[in-house]
């Protein structure tokens, strides 16, 4: 038997003795996008690239260099030849984790340019950790002792086919291989993987803001009450978007003062700020000005109120009764900066007309 494996695009590739010349981009993201994590003990199919994704993903979202985005996403590379072990199992195979440790300077290098340092390496590994943390609740249903990580992104356990799977990671491994490496970079890393031209960041499925809409009238239909409505509005949104912390509703409250206020309505997410000054932030300045906000940065909006630190970026949409006056807003929250798009503002608009048209709008008192 030969000692060697023969890989996705033909490479004859020797695990025991790895040469960086044979390690290929399409092939890792090929077969990681195929093995199973957690040796296929989970309640639904979730692969080695999507777990690495997630790394990816919130790395990027703590806005770490791009060296280690690009770690984050490599950090499995080397189970694309040895596969995925076991951490448990590991550690009962004589001279695995060496191997497993060359092969992954190999790939860091090649990708890279140089192996991480020690500290990269904890910081890799400390994101690595949170992963696995959502991974073991979510796919094996297993309550962990530890406590929940701090992690801007929380992880959507959504199938996927292995194919969309595998071009996003491509995506991401072009976008930031070129930004760490730049283009025509001579270190050989560009032998051997198709370059195409990736000039912006990877994208992320749009929301079938159509759908989201008929589904929505669809709920009106059955109760057009405003907290149920709301409710399940919130749902549908922090369902369907993507790299979303919090989506959900603020409601106007009329005061003894000049002014009215925003009260925090129903919602997805974390704990929330319970009024909002009119005209105050991102919420209030959507209500008093009657308009969209959609906010790259939050922390360059003039009197931005952090509800959540983790949020970065906002969308907000002012909701109108019948007779004009806004009644309250829609609000969405990213922890990534630049998240929200004018396709995301076209569609919430949409979304939040047929909440004009349908729900049962009312004005809340200072007593209530």
């Amino acid at each position: 038997m030969p000692d060697y494996i023969s890989t996705y695009t033909g490479v004859r590739f020797y695990p025991a003795q790895p040469d960086a010349g044979g390690i290929c981009i399409e092939d890792i993201a090929h077969a990681l996008s195929l093995l199973c994590r957690g040796n296929g003990h989970v309640s639904k199919y979730w692969s080695v690239a999507q777990h690495s994704i997630i790394c990816a993903r919130e790395a990027a979202a703590r806005e770490l260099p791009d060296r280690i985005v690009l770690a984050c996403l490599l950090h499995d590379a080397g189970e694309c030849y040895l596969s995925d072990v076991p951490r448990p199992f590991k550690s009962e195979l004589p001279g695995y984790r060496e191997l497993e440790d060359k092969l992954l300077r190999l790939i860091y290098t090649r990708f890279l340019g140089a192996p991480l340092t020690e500290e990269e390496e904890q910081v890799v590994r400390e994101i690595d950790d949170g992963a696995l943390y959502y991974d073991l609740k979510e796919l094996i249903h297993n309550e962990q002792s530890e406590m929940e990580p701090r992690f801007h992104v929380i992880p959507d356990y959504e199938f996927r086919p292995f194919h969309e799977v595998e071009k996003e990671f491509l995506d991401w491994f072009y976008y930031y291989y070129r930004k760490v490496c730049g283009e025509g970079s001579s270190n050989g890393a560009a032998q051997g993987f198709k370059a195409a031209p990736v000039t912006r960041a990877p994208e992320r499925p749009v929301p079938d803001y159509d759908l989201l809409a008929a589904q929505l009238r669809e709920f009106a239909a059955t109760e057009p009450s405003l907290m149920p409505l709301l409710s399940n509005a919130s749902a549908l949104l922090k369902e369907a978007m993507a790299d979303v912390n919090w989506a959900g509703f603020y409601l106007r409250r009329e005061t003894d003062n000049a002014e009215p206020e925003l009260l925090l309505g129903p919602f997805q997410g974390k704990t929330a700020c319970i009024r909002i000054p009119w005209g105050r932030g991102v919420c209030g300045t959507a209500a008093k000005e009657d308009r969209t906000q959609l906010v790259p940065d939050v922390h360059a909006f003039p009197g931005h109120i952090a509800c959540d630190s983790a949020s970065n970026a906002e969308i907000v949409v002012p909701i109108r009764n019948k007779g004009g006056e806004v009644v309250g807003v829609l609000d969405i929250d990213s922890p990534l900066k630049g998240r929200f798009t004018e396709e995301d503002r076209a569609g919430l608009e949409q979304f939040v007309k047929v909440l004009e048209e349908h729900g049962k709008w009312f004005k809340i008192s200072s007593k209530n």
